[in-house]
Formats: C-alpha cells, structure tokens, sequence
C-alpha cells in the first residue's frame, strides 16, 4: 500500500506544478520585450584610451516589442562601476579592462562587451623642467607620434602641469634642477626642496621621494645617473658639495673622496661595468674623475689654465681651457675616461692641440652645452644664440649657428639619432606661460617647429626615450 502512494504522489506532482505556472511568454498574454544595444562610440572590439582621457559612451537602446522601463549596469573588470545609462570613465590607470554593459527589464537582460586598454602617454616624448617667477617648479610634456599617428590626424603638443596632473596634492617645490631617467623611473630633483622625486616612467606618479634631514646641504642641482642598472650615484649639490645616492636604499651619502667643494658644472659617462662623474677643482686646477673602481685626477696638466668647459664622449672626457697669461690661446685637451692609467698612474691623454680660434667663443663653464656624437658637435649657448663646434677638429668658430628671435636659451636637448636639437627659451616679456621650444636641424641649423608658451622657464630639456 505504501509503495503505491508513492508512485501516485510521483505522478501527480507534475500536474500541481503546471497548474501553479502562470504563462507570461509570448505563447501566454504578455509578450516577451527583447532589448538591443547599439554603442556608437565603439567601433572595434578593442578601444585604446590614454591615461587621464575619459571615455565616454552614450548607449542606444531599442526594443522589439513593447517598450519597458530598464536598468543600466557597467561594469569594469568584472566590478559593478555605474548604474547610469551614460558611461563616463576616468582613464586613470594603466592596463587591460574588460568593460560590460548590462541593459535589463522584467523580461531579461541583454549585454554589450568590448576590452579597454588604458595606454601610457608619456611612452616617449620631450620632458620640460620648468620654474615660474615665484622659483616653482613645472613638469610639460610633448609626446612623440609615429608616422602612422601622425597621418592618422594627430598632432604633436605639449601638455603642462603633469606632475600636479597625476599626483594630485604634490609639488616639485622651489627651483628644480636636473631631470634623469634610470630603467623605469624618472628622477626629477629640487635644490629648493633638498629632494629627489621618482616617478614611475609610464604614469608620472610619485613613487619615492628622497631627502636627506639631517645633511642640510644636500641640495641637489644635478645627477649623474645612468640609465642602467647602477645601484649609486653621485649628486652636485649648491656650494659645489658631493653627495652619494644609494638609488635602490633612498639614502644619501657624504663623499669621503672629494670633500673639497667643486665648481658648479658636472659630466658622467659610463660603460657596462663602470660610472665615471667628473668635476672641476678650481683650487688645484684639476679635473676629477670619480667612479666605483678608481677614482683620479689631472695632476698638474692645467697648471697656469683657466677652464673653459668639459664634456664627455665616446669613451673620452675633452676639456678645454685657456692659458692665463695670454688668455687668446685655447687648448684641448683628450683623456681616456680614467684619466690617469690604471696600472702607471701616467696621465693617459690621447690628443692636446691649441685651438685656431677666430674671435672669443662666448663658452664658459656654465653655458647651457649639448654633446652631439653624431655630427661630432658641441652645442652651446649664449643669451639667444646657439653656436656649434666640431670638438674633433682644431678650428673654433665663433659665429652663431642659431639666432633666437626673442627671448634667452635656457636649455639644449638632441633627439634619440641626433638630427634634431630642441632649444628652451625663456622670455620675460612674454604674458602668460614664458617657456618656449624651438626645434632646429642639427646640421643646417633651419627652424624645423616652434612651440610659444608652453610652460614656465625652462629649467632642463629631457628626451624620454621609450623603453
């Protein structure tokens, strides 16, 4: 008996379900409404934005059937982001996003995807270390377009404020001073400050910053660091004092080998292996060389000279001086990067010749210079005029190469081949932003572009190369 009520209950269940379902499809009395999504702004699968654009999406949505109230839902990797119909998404973050649309009403759901790909756009471009009337500092940024980009419509054009931009609350703070890049960081420093900023190289946001309290007069003005994988560095501060970064540690170091102070003009060069900073004893006449291996100096050479410059290239530090009892007479001077031989301690010079000079060169010390190693030029500058010397020559010309319209040259920069020089210019006069930047032809010396009120004076010119 029990087992056929078991059977009888199995059977009848079905029944009592069907007669409980209310029928709503479109087979019952209300029609099922489908929904469909149209999203103009997106055409491809993948959508590429830059960080700190805003994408914006207005969705179109129609029906077949009767129209119906609906909810909106997007969602950005997998998260719920917005409830409203319109999507506005600060691209503030770089990466890969899975973004989704959910359109809903009480018949069901239809949905829209598509990847957004959030890019870098400081990949490469040119860097300007600005500072306004008030000793402020800026940081402008003009990104380099490809061909293919460039044909596509876009233009080439600076955008300022970018450290501000992307780390809302922060300052460079008073007088900046040297801009450099290691792997994948960008190191901007203040003497103003007394600090060292790292930025992460793809966002610009602040990753670190560097001070040293308790040594009052680390108040860097330039960095001599490489773009490799060097863990220390060696730092000019005001009043010509060397100080030693441990790059990976944050930590600043006094420099037990030079505590003599040093004029306020630096150069670096460097190998796989090995740093080499330079600077100038003014005391003994002496050029100094300081690296992680050996550490020398130009002993007597520049006895009864006066410095004209130093600079480095191609595994060679050039320097060039002029004699102090007949200052018409000008002298190069070519030494291996150690200066001395490791082994003889003998002065390792490779060339010295005197200088046919024509005129007095307007080259001292503390002229903005850039060293071109593929025209074999020295670039230098000297209220608005750029001169050019090829430094493996004898003959020194004193005639300008480039002649600004108005203004003063405050900074040199090359491109990555060295057929382009950028030259900062400050005028005073200007209203508004008073940085601007000329591109010339590093050969003929021709006006390639000219970009008018782009930021504050600038400070230091830098080309960011893509990684």
């Amino acid at each position: 008996m029990k087992q056929i009520s078991k059977y009888f209950l199995t059977g009848i269940l079905p029944f009592l379900f069907y007669a409980c379902y209310k029928d709503n499809s479109t087979l019952g009395k209300n029609p099922i409404t489908q929904i469909q999504i149209s999203l103009p702004e997106i055409t491809d699968a993948v959508v590429n934005k830059e960080k700190n654009d805003t994408l914006v999406i207005n969705p179109v949505i129609t029906f077949q059937g009767k129209e119906k109230p609906v909810t909106y839902e997007w969602e950005v990797n997998y998260e719920v982001f917005s409830t409203q119909k319109e999507l506005v998404y600060p691209c503030s973050k770089l990466g890969s996003f899975n973004v989704r649309l959910k359109v809903s009403n009480d018949d069901g759901s239809a949905f829209s995807t598509f990847t957004l790909n959030v890019n870098s756009p400081y990949e490469e471009g040119l860097m300007v270390l600005g500072q306004n009337d008030q000793g402020e500092g800026s940081l402008a940024f003009m990104r380099k377009y490809t061909p293919q980009e460039i044909a596509q419509g876009k233009v080439e054009s600076f955008v300022n404020n970018l450290f501000t931009l992307n780390n809302p609350g922060e300052k460079i703070g008073k007088n900046p001073t040297d801009i450099a890049k290691r792997q994948k960081q960008i190191l901007i420093s203040s003497s103003g400050e007394g600090k060292i900023y790292y930025l992460n190289d793809k966002t610009f946001e602040l990753e670190a910053t560097v001070s040293a309290p308790d040594i009052p007069d680390f108040k860097p003005v330039a960095m001599n660091i490489p773009d490799g994988g060097f863990r220390t560095a060696s730092i000019l501060c005001e009043g010509g004092k060397i100080y030693s970064l441990a790059m990976l540690e944050f930590l600043v170091m006094k420099d037990k080998k030079y505590s003599q102070p040093v004029i306020m003009k630096t150069t670096f060069g460097f190998n796989l292996n090995d740093c080499f900073s330079y600077f100038w004893d003014s005391t003994k006449s002496q050029l100094l060389q300081y690296s992680a291996y050996y550490t020398t100096n130009s002993l007597q050479a520049f006895d009864n000279q006066d410095l004209v410059t130093f600079f480095y290239d191609a595994s060679s530090i050039y320097v060039i001086t002029r004699d102090k009892t007949d200052p018409s007479i000008y002298t190069k001077t070519v030494f291996s990067q150690y200066i001395q031989n490791v082994s003889t301690k003998v002065l390792d010079i490779k060339q010295q010749a005197v200088l046919n000079v024509s005129g007095t060169p307007l080259l001292n010390p503390f002229s903005p210079v850039k060293v071109n190693t593929a025209f074999k030029k020295l670039l230098y500058a000297s209220d608005n005029k750029v001169y050019s010397w090829f430094y493996t020559g004898t003959d020194m010309q004193t005639t300008p190469f480039i002649t600004i319209d108005e203004g003063t040259v405050t900074a040199l920069e090359q491109s990555p081949d060295g057929t382009q020089l950028y030259v900062g210019v400050y005028n005073p006069n200007a209203t508004g932003l008073k940085g601007s930047v000329y591109v010339f032809d590093m050969d003929s010396g021709a006006l390639i572009k000219k970009y008018s009120g782009i930021s504050d004076k600038p400070v230091k010119l830098f080309y960011k190369k893509k990684n």
